[in-house]
């Protein structure tokens, strides 16, 4: 039965006599082009993001939340944060050990307030024009005049600066480095070492604040300190702020004086320095930031190595390290993806033809066309500090999927034509040129309806993912799309124009004009005649089920059955822990293991609640009263303390009163009026005075658990009970949530809903392409059938296989199904398509029995070297989880680079390339030729 692109007889024609006669155009217009795009377009890191949280639409709760917090809090508080963990699991921390970690608190500290000392200087310009000068003449009036004239008191903005939270961070964090040198020296100096190395600097700007405070004695005696080590020639620490600290907003150790309770264990195992930074999680600049603090860990290593005890260990984690590691993870999955991804193409296609030109059309038609693509979609994209501003959005792992697909299509769409080229030339035999063009053009009309139609089900199916409200997978499958078709251009353009251009010596060393024999135009996917064995059995199989095609097709149905009932179970069993997406060598998660051990309480990611009222409370001990009231109220299952105005550490949960003569009751009332509580909790707007109240929630679940989401839950529904109580203070108040938390609850809601969504859509999508392609609605439809029964199948067999290789597989990677369903349902199409195609050309001269025995014997061979080049493109996800395990082994231990590894890309990798070869050696080869036996049998009796 004719496709609808029949009726286009005259563009064909047209076309294939322009890409095959005026080849040379063709290639130069083509490479002028990718030159073009390339030079113009940016680099792709430049115009990537990631993460998944900041991608969520405008009017889920923890977008609302966070842009709620940054009107309340504009410029302060703290997004993310590095957690390093010094222990020792099998004994107390060591003078040796508890040095190293004094040392590099004493480096944080010091870094923390240079990089708040510059944004003090920079927010506070015209003061420092005026404070230049005798900030200069500082050391000099100290060492000339003496200390107590040093330098005068500066006097009209001393007030707004002695209150600037900047400023005590500057001082606070200055003041503890200090300290901790002054105790360092005396151990180094006990020891009788020489190697320690001073911070002169750190007195010095210490004593430029005292002034500009107008403590004129302190400081004076701080800048003849820092004089005084120079002039001695005492050996200093490089004083140069690096660019990946600038994110830094203040550090807290255990030797804090009120929170440092919490950041050390009791034991003596353990001690905690909290890295508080400004930036989200997931920020690209927190892997330069974690990169820059694993250097300083190893540098101190080797600098106190001689005195360290036997187990102890420093690593980092927190939520900017898991959300760095995740980065990292991505970035070197994309790299080593691409170069495996070559390698396996370029090894399959080497196998299939050994026929170097051969193996270079393919290569290189695909090269031109990620060129062009990539280069195209850089020019569409958007800022990705911006994404307000206009444009796709582009992630690091799209990157991975138009690689993958590129060359897994790509070389599909040009094995078809090539194979048809070469069956073709078979039968004519070819001694001229003008022949060498008239055949490509002939292979390349009787394939277009075929890679269109293939084409169009995948670019149809991933476009649709435009209706997402989750933007990395609205803007993921449209740039997939994009990039495929421009695959397809290259593919019915430059591809023909290269056959034609290099002649029979394509095929090279072997002529594809010296036999004219039937049997060996069925040669499978270009290999030699006299050598093939796959003509064989696919003729045996294409007799096969020909002879008894329901037998097939029960027999089939029954094994996918099982699979696929398990799939359908499994649909609903995802995990949006993204800690455990990263692989066990990840250095966060390595860091939270040996946190847990210590610590019980996961304070790292609360649940922010912030209450705004419409009227400020009358004054600051009423304000004080009702948050002591609400605190009361959260303390609900699942929650482990709350942070408050008046309790910042949390200490105090209902029962707990504080007596007058309490050990913690003094650090409870410093903290009230501690930067610490200023910060977090006090808006420093005057229009939110006494108007908005901060909570910070700490939970006793994994933030990334459901047992979190279920929290979250109750917590919303007490605060809506409280809001709404006429003897509440807090009634008609205004109240968000934000936090690790309400984003995975918000991700999971929006996703699943997402899933629901495309696979509708995706579904009636490539389903209407067949139809029009096709023009039959039956067996479109039981096209559809069958990939969505290899698509559950598929998921089944993955989840059982990643249940079986992980003790703590908690469920598949949330992106997982959607991802697969949608390439699978697209992309499965392929196969299915050229062989629906060819059977309808075939039934045309030779029947309908034969005709479908013939099809499916003529396409085996092509069609499953296609599956094999787009399976091992998709399993090449896999390569570094591969390359991770075979390190294990010393003979492989090459193949680590240290790099972290996401499960959900391996995960992701394995489905597809299962999937494909399930469709390809069971779907297309079984499946579909049965069906169409059948029922063209049944209805040419209908007919009758």
């Amino acid at each position: 039965m004719p496709a609808a692109g029949n009726k286009l007889g005259w563009y064909k024609l047209l076309a294939s006599r322009l890409v095959t006669r005026y080849w040379p155009l063709v290639i130069l217009a083509w490479i002028s082009l990718a030159i073009l795009l390339r030079s113009l377009a940016p680099a792709w890191d430049s115009i990537a993001a990631d993460g998944d949280l900041a991608f969520l639409p405008d009017s889920v709760p923890s977008s609302i939340g966070q842009r709620a917090l940054e009107n309340a809090f504009p410029g302060s508080g703290t997004r993310s944060q590095i957690v390093i963990v010094a222990a020792n699991e099998s004994a107390p921390l060591a003078n040796g050990d508890i040095a190293l970690v004094l040392d590099l608190a004493r480096r944080l500290h010091w870094l923390a307030a240079e990089s708040a000392w510059r944004e003090l200087r920079s927010s506070h310009s015209e003061q420092e024009e005026r404070l230049t000068p005798i900030l200069q003449a500082a050391p000099v009036a100290a060492s000339e005049q003496g200390a107590t004239s040093a330098i005068a008191p500066v006097a009209p903005e001393q007030a707004r600066i002695a209150d600037s939270v900047l400023a005590e961070i500057v001082r606070d964090n200055l003041t503890e480095a200090i300290e901790i040198e002054n105790s360092l020296s005396k151990y180094f100096a006990e020891r009788e070492s020489g190697n320690f190395r001073r911070l002169p600097d750190a007195y010095r700007i210490r004593g430029e604040l005292l002034s500009m405070l107008g403590d004129v004695d302190a400081a004076a005696a701080d800048i003849d300190t820092a004089k005084l080590m120079r002039e001695q020639a005492t050996p200093t620490l490089d004083n140069a702020l690096p660019d990946w600290f600038s994110a830094v907003r203040d550090v807290w150790s255990w030797r804090n004086s009120v929170v440092g309770h919490k950041l050390q264990s009791g034991d003596g195992h353990a001690k905690l320095i909290a890295i508080q930074l400004g930036t989200e999680f997931t920020a690209v600049s927190n892997i330069e930031l974690l990169n820059g603090m694993e250097k300083l860990i190893s540098d101190l290593r080797l600098e106190y190595g001689d005195i360290l005890s036997d187990g102890f260990r420093v690593e980092a984690s927190g939520s900017a390290a898991v959300g760095a590691d995740m980065l990292r993870a991505a970035a070197s999955g994309v790299q080593q993806t691409e170069i495996v991804t070559v390698l396996l193409v370029l090894l399959i296609l080497a196998l299939v033809y050994r026929a170097p030109f051969l193996v270079a059309i393919p290569l290189t038609s695909i090269a031109l066309s990620l060129i062009v693509a990539t280069s195209v979609i850089a020019l569409l994209a958007r800022d990705p500090a911006n994404s307000a501003s206009h444009g796709l959005g582009v992630f690091t792992t799209t990157r991975i999927f138009i690689v993958v697909l590129l060359f897994g299509a790509g070389t599909d769409f040009c094995l078809f034509l090539l194979a048809r080229s070469r069956e073709v030339l078979h039968a004519r035999g070819v001694n001229t040129r003008r022949k060498m063009y008239a055949a490509v053009a002939s292979s390349w009309r009787s394939v277009h309806d075929a890679l269109v139609a293939s084409a169009l089900t995948t670019i149809v199916g991933l476009g649709l993912m435009w209706f997402s409200h989750f933007e990395k997978f609205q803007f993921s499958g449209p740039i997939i799309a994009i990039s495929l078709a421009i695959t397809l251009l290259v593919c019915l353009s430059f591809t023909p124009a290269f056959l034609s251009g290099i002649g029979q010596l394509a095929f090279w060393p072997q002529r594809p004009d010296r036999s004219t024999d039937l049997r060996q135009m069925t040669s499978a996917a270009g290999r030699s005649p006299q050598r093939d064995t796959s003509d064989g059995y696919w003729n045996w199989l294409a007799s096969a089920i020909v002879l008894r095609p329901a037998f097939a097709l029960a027999v089939t149905l029954g094994v996918l059955a099982g699979p696929a009932i398990y799939g359908v179970a499994c649909l609903g069993r995802v995990t949006y822990d993204l800690t455990e997406e990263l692989s066990s060598n990840a250095p966060s998660r390595r860091g939270a293991e040996l946190i847990s051990k210590f610590f019980s309480t996961l304070d790292g990611s609360p649940i922010t609640i912030l209450l705004t009222r419409k009227t400020a409370f009358d004054s600051e001990e009423s304000l004080r009263a009702a948050c002591d009231e609400l605190s009361a109220l959260l303390y609900l299952d699942g929650v482990d303390s709350v942070r408050s105005l008046t309790d910042p550490l949390g200490d105090y949960p209902p029962g707990k009163r504080m007596g007058l003569f309490d050990k913690d009751a003094w650090r409870r009332r410093i903290l009230q009026n501690h930067r610490i509580t200023k910060d977090r909790y006090v808006s420093s707007l005057n229009n939110m005075s006494r108007r908005v109240a901060k909570f910070d929630v700490i939970l006793s679940d994994n933030p990334f658990s459901l047992e979190s989401g279920a929290t979250l839950a109750r917590l919303c529904a007490k605060l809506d009970e409280t809001i709404t109580s006429e003897n509440s203070t807090w009634k008609d108040t205004e109240f968000t949530t934000s936090g690790t938390t309400v984003g995975i609850v918000d991700l999971r809601e929006v996703t699943q809903s997402d899933q629901r969504r495309i696979q509708v859509l995706v579904t009636i999508g490539v389903w209407l392409v067949l139809v029009i392609m096709l023009r039959q609605w039956v067996l479109s439809t039981y096209l559809i059938f069958t990939v969505l029964l290899s698509y559950f199948a598929t998921l089944g067999i993955t989840y059982w296989t990643f249940s079986h290789l992980y003790a703590d597989y908690s469920g598949l990677d949330w992106k997982v199904p959607l991802f697969l369903f949608v390439i699978l349902v697209a992309v499965g199409q392929d196969y299915n398509v050229y062989l629906v195609t060819r059977i309808f050309e075939e039934q045309r001269t030779l029947g309908r029995r034969e005709g479908v025995r013939r099809a499916l014997a003529v396409t085996g061979g092509i069609i499953t070297s296609c599956g094999l080049v787009m399976a091992g493109t998709f399993i090449a996800m896999t390569s570094p989880a591969v390359s991770q395990w075979l390190s294990q082994f010393e003979i492989f231990a090459w193949l680590s680079n240290g790099a972290p590894v996401l499960r959900g890309i391996t995960e992701l990798g394995f489905a597809l390339a299962f999937g494909v070869l399930l469709d390809t050696l069971v779907v297309r080869s079984i499946l579909v030729p049965a069906f169409a036996l059948l029922w063209q049998t049944t209805d040419a009796r209908q007919r009758t």
